[in-house]
């Protein structure tokens, strides 16, 4: 089994703005010690390593980390600057490290003008397709039409959405609205889908299985399992749920899918996808 969606990081406030006060079980280091740990009798049998923070020193250390890893790391998902006259030349730095195997920017949260329907930014992602680097996009779920607009910009781009598109889930009712902008951005053979990250998306914070079951059971239909991967989203899941916690979650909540369709979340989307 393949985790596509991890983290680790030396942790300095100054480099993580994204981690609130209020999150303090992550403002420690987070490397791969505590992660093999975590990871005991998990079943997962190699991860994919994804950028936390917006420098270039980012995708050296995650190098870093997976040279301790034993095998563990399969793949890097870095850093760079796409919207930069100089990628090119950033990107040249990695030509010949066979764990780089894609980019991700953090655009959640930033005006569209700044990546989503930035013509430098679009520039960026061309060079990704010439050099086949995937893209993982990260944003929230305000920013959906914008992602559609911009997956059409770039129809042989291989995109994964991070964390289904970030809903914003409450225990007032299901989104509809996210629910169609996905079921559109699903129309995009190219676009894929990470299953994770939807525990921290619970605006109180106290979720359970039923509370999430319409929102995966949304992004089963539109992807289906051969564009869906599993991830843990460690160690921010940990703000209120446990590595394992999540992992039985996710198996409960595919547990009516055959063993074919299991496999491919579990792991073989992500080895396409990544080229492991």
């Amino acid at each position: 089994m393949i985790d596509s969606h991890h983290h680790f990081w030396k942790y300095k406030a100054t480099d993580f703005p994204w981690i609130a006060e209020e999150m303090e079980v992550l403002q420690h280091d987070h490397k791969v010690d505590e992660f093999e740990h975590d990871l005991e009798f998990s079943g997962i049998d190699q991860v994919i390593s994804v950028q936390a923070r917006r420098t270039d020193r980012e995708n050296q250390f995650l190098i870093d980390q997976a040279q301790k890893s034993d095998d563990l790391v399969a793949a890097i998902v870095g850093w760079a600057p796409l919207d930069s006259p100089d990628l090119r030349v950033f990107l040249d730095q990695y030509v010949h490290e066979p764990l780089m195997k894609g980019v991700r920017e953090m655009i959640a949260g930033t005006p569209d003008e700044q990546f989503l329907n930035n013509a430098d930014f679009d520039e960026g992602i061309h060079e990704l397709t010439h050099r086949d680097l995937t893209f993982d996009l990260l944003i929230s779920e305000d920013q959906l039409p914008a992602a559609i607009a911009f997956a059409d910009r770039h129809p042989n781009q291989r995109i994964v959405l991070n964390h289904c598109g970030s809903p914003v889930i409450t225990s007032g009712g299901f989104s509809k609205t996210w629910a169609r902008h996905i079921r559109e951005l699903a129309r995009r053979p190219h676009v894929f889908c990470k299953l994770s990250g939807l525990t921290t998306q619970v605006e109180s914070g106290d979720w359970n299985t039923d509370l999430l079951r319409p929102y995966v059971d949304t992004v089963l239909k539109a992807f289906g399992p051969s564009r869906l991967m599993y991830g843990s989203n460690w160690p921010v899941c940990k703000i209120n749920a446990s590595y394992p916690v999540w992992l039985n979650t996710v198996d409960d909540l595919i547990i009516s899918l055959s063993e074919d369709e299991k496999d491919a979340i579990r792991q073989r989307t992500a080895i396409d996808f990544y080229q492991i």
